[in-house]
């Protein structure tokens, strides 16, 4: 049974194969209804409470993780993050600097926290949930100069992923930053629901693919980010790929 533990589990993007031994680390039970119904029907569901903010706190859920696999991690799935509705339209010159502090500064206490769970697992996995707003090309060419707080986060933790995937070769770990596409989740919704708004990211992406028409279904989005996940080797460790693997299909 491979175990995993994936952030942010209440809202997005997840996936849940009863095969496997899941870990949802999640903010607060206040806010995680369906979760919770999935977790009722399915024993190898873990509900961790924790704050990524924390590193005493993630330390603490990671001794929760611990005490179920005797020591070990497979797979950690960097999922949580903001993209900040209320703050991305906002031009470049009034930057939201909250935006990088969460996105990206709290993953790296998750990483610092799980690693030695990781370092003895047998899959041996760090994956991080990225976004093409994260690419430079994708931003220069789609002419979007908003969400610039979610952008550098997304950015500078494709740059960490990297990083961490250099350093911990050594140790059999394999990294990946991966983009899901545009996909119909919830927090997308909040972004781009608005016909207006929708009208104008079509208009940027367009520039980028001509065949976009929509958000993506978020099964479609996690089946492909889960068949990339599983073919990760070590020549792939490291890079920042779409979710169908490669580095120029963004939707």
């Amino acid at each position: 049974m491979v175990s995993w533990a994936i952030t942010g589990a209440t809202r997005g993007i997840g996936s849940v194969d009863p095969k496997n031994q899941v870990f949802a680390l999640i903010r607060s039970r206040g806010t995680a209804g369906p979760l919770e119904k999935l977790a009722a029907k399915r024993k190898n569901i873990h509900i961790v409470v924790t704050d990524i903010s924390d590193p005493r706190k993630l330390d603490q859920a990671t001794a929760e993780v611990s005490k179920v696999t005797a020591g070990s991690l497979d797979v950690l799935i960097l999922n949580a993050g903001s993209a900040g509705p209320d703050t991305n339209a906002l031009p470049p010159i009034k930057i939201d600097c909250s935006q990088i502090k969460n996105n990206l500064i709290s993953n790296i206490y998750v990483i610092h926290s799980f690693l030695d769970l990781v370092r003895n697992g047998k899959e041996k996995k760090i994956i991080f949930i990225s976004s093409q707003s994260g690419d430079v090309e994708v931003t220069r060419i789609s002419g979007l100069p908003t969400m610039l707080g979610y952008s550098i986060s997304k950015a500078g933790m494709n740059m960490v992923t990297t990083k961490f995937g250099i350093e911990l070769a050594q140790d059999g770990i394999k990294t990946l930053s991966m983009s899901p596409g545009w996909v119909n989740t919830d927090a997308a919704q909040a972004v781009t629901g608005d016909p207006e708004i929708r009208k104008f990211m079509l208009s940027a992406f367009h520039k980028i693919d001509p065949s976009v028409n929509g958000p993506i279904p978020v099964d479609e989005s996690v089946t492909a980010m889960l068949q990339v996940i599983q073919n990760l080797t070590e020549a792939n460790s490291g890079k920042f790929l779409t979710h169908h693997g490669n580095d120029d299909e963004w939707f």
